[in-house]
């Protein structure tokens, strides 16, 4: 039996249609309502699985009346002595089930599954214009994470909501006290802690990955094994991950979501070192979410593509200074965008600050982008829009998709950057200054880009693209120019090579970006037709500025995928330059394995 058989699962269209008709209209439902939706749901899975229908099929009905009931009783009950009652509160419970298992040279060195269920608790003390949030103190705002237990206990499940909530409604007080006490004899801007939004109740059940650990083992060892093959290559690990997330949310406000975010990948890192000392690294990633991983073949090809290319680097020239024309293409191209620019694309609030110090330390946070809404980030010919509706780009799966964030505000296009203008910034139900309303894109406790879609009507055929690249490297009086075709972060250049202008292309061993800043954005000359589609993980603590000055106690840290559709990048100046500091020796005697010493 194919080891990646084991993904695809049992074709569900039709219930996700009549439940997203039932759910999606963007009316809140009443709980009657929803249960006869959620029956009904329920029955049609359990007949298209061949399985009995029961009631806790596809959603943990104890789980969400534990929390439905003691966020009723925390809402009415919860008060202390000349203090007031939480004017908001929402539980969160994450359900993870999954894997990891990795393997080095065809041989598995960890097979570890999991499963587990954590809890945070948003609670707000005070009113929404001046509440316990966005204060920098000398204390954490958020805490640890509280685990609850796997079974489906009611009484215990209780007995834990109830004390994280105790414990997150003294600590709201004590900081709404601070923050009251700071801030008493100063003036402060006058824009409100908390932002509005419409209570809705959906549930998004999509197909969970059903991949199996011994499926993924035996993945990872063949896979691994494809480095007996590549001499040059000196270390190496094949990893294979899922990981099923079932969040459960409710709020004071009405909002009920269940959401399931199916999540698997494979990924071959590789590492070795030339004559000289220098350590040359490389990897390749293949993802999923619902539809299957690519099949063996596909897997194969690319991770031997990967481990040859690695070791043929170890011969290659080396490139002390360069400055002038870089053609930035596929993966670089996503790369460089998402790792310098995708960052500055939301909006993080600036916190008060308990004295001067914090004070520093809060501006510091501040996403300059938040003074550039009208300004030129890029050249006239480029757009950019986030889209946490499309799913799909032509042949390509896009990975960042939802329906409504981690607020239970429904998802929706925004649109950026406008004819290379700045026109907003991505946002939560923190307002920041002249943003007040959320574009739903709160992931975790940040908003978070989904799938940034950069878009041109002037691009350029590959063959135009590479004849305007030619002419500004004897423009500029270059004997040659680079392409950039592999790159790691905003800096790393891993795969690139020099460019004649008669066409022919000498690799680069290693490089690193010099001085290359978001300006440089700007100054980008041409780009191609044909976009690239590349999936990374946006990590959702933006800093640990906002950890500390969030309403959210035991906040899940998780890092939330997304996908960049955007052409190759052609830049006029660009410099690079050998990588400071000093490389290790390489390995004193070869590899045992192609010395014939197994």
């Amino acid at each position: 039996m194919d080891a990646l058989s084991g993904i695809r699962r049992p074709r569900r269209a039709s219930i996700r249609r009549l439940w997203r008709a039932l759910v999606v209209t963007g009316r809140p439902l009443g709980r009657a309502t929803m249960s006869v939706a959620r029956s009904a749901v329920t029955a049609g899975v359990a007949l298209a699985l061949g399985v009995p229908a029961t009631a806790n099929e596809g959603v943990n009905d104890v789980l969400l009346k534990a929390m439905r009931d003691e966020l009723q009783r925390s809402t009415e009950s919860l008060s202390m002595e000349d203090m007031g009652k939480p004017y908001f509160l929402a539980y969160r419970v994450d359900e993870v089930e999954g894997f990891r298992v990795s393997a080095r040279f065809g041989a598995l060195d960890r097979s570890s599954p999991s499963r587990r269920r954590s809890l945070s608790v948003e609670l707000r003390v005070g009113n929404p214009v001046f509440d316990n949030s966005n204060f920098l103190a000398g204390y954490s705002g958020t805490g640890g994470s509280t685990t609850l237990p796997l079974d489906d206990d009611y009484d215990e499940l209780r007995r834990q909501l109830w004390l994280a909530t105790d414990s997150a409604y003294k600590n709201a007080q004590r900081r709404l006290a601070g923050k009251r006490a700071a801030l008493q004899n100063r003036t402060r801007d006058a824009i409100p802690d908390f932002g509005r939004a419409k209570p809705v109740e959906a549930f998004d059940l999509v197909d969970a990955a059903t991949w199996g650990i011994e499926d993924a083992e035996s993945v990872a060892r063949m896979l691994s094994a494809l480095f007996k093959q590549t001499p040059g290559v000196h270390e190496s690990r094949v990893h294979a991950e899922k990981e099923n997330r079932s969040s459960y949310y409710v709020n004071s406000e009405g909002t009920t979501f269940v959401k399931v975010t199916p999540w698997a990948q494979v990924r071959a890192w590789a590492r070795t070192q030339a004559a000289d000392g220098a350590v040359l690294e490389d990897s390749e990633a293949f993802s999923a979410r619902s539809e299957p991983l690519p099949d063996p073949a596909t897997l194969r090809a690319g991770v031997l593509a990967m481990a040859q290319a690695l070791s043929a680097r170890r011969d290659a020239e080396t490139l002390n200074r360069y400055s002038g024309p870089v053609l930035f293409e596929g993966q670089a191209a996503a790369e460089l965008f998402a790792s310098a620019l995708a960052s500055r694309l939301v909006a993080v609030r600036v916190p008060d600050g308990d004295g001067s110090r914090f004070e520093r330390a809060a501006v510091a946070a501040r996403n300059p982008f938040a003074d550039k809404i009208g300004a030129r980030v890029l050249p006239r010919f480029l757009d950019v829009r986030d889209d946490p509706t499309l799913a799909d780009h032509g042949e390509h799966r896009l990975h960042g998709g939802y329906r409504f964030d981690d607020e239970g505000v429904p998802a929706g296009p925004t649109v950026l950057v406008e004819r290379g203008r700045l026109r907003t910034l991505l946002t939560t139900r923190t307002p920041v200054e002249g943003m007040s309303a959320s574009t739903g894109n709160r992931r975790g406790i940040a908003p978070v880009p989904s799938n940034l879609i950069v878009s041109t009507e002037d691009g350029l055929s590959e063959d135009e693209l590479r004849a305007e690249f030619v002419a500004l490297i004897e423009e500029r009086g270059n004997e040659f120019g680079v392409v950039v075709r592999r790159l790691r972060g905003s800096s790393v250049v891993v795969q690139a090579a020099r460019v004649y202008p008669d066409g022919r292309e000498v690799p680069i061993r290693k490089a690193a970006l010099s001085g290359f800043s978001v300006s440089s954005f700007k100054d980008i000359i041409a780009v191609s037709q044909a976009s690239n589609v590349h999936t990374l993980r946006f990590p959702t603590s933006r800093t640990s500025i906002l950890w500390q000055t969030a309403a959210v106690f035991g906040s899940p840290r998780y890092d939330a995928i997304g996908s960049i559709v955007l052409p190759d990048l052609l830049f006029e100046e660009v410099t690079l330059r050998k990588p400071l500091g000093n490389s290790p020796r390489p390995p004193v005697v070869a590899h045992p394995f192609f010395e014939g010493t197994r």
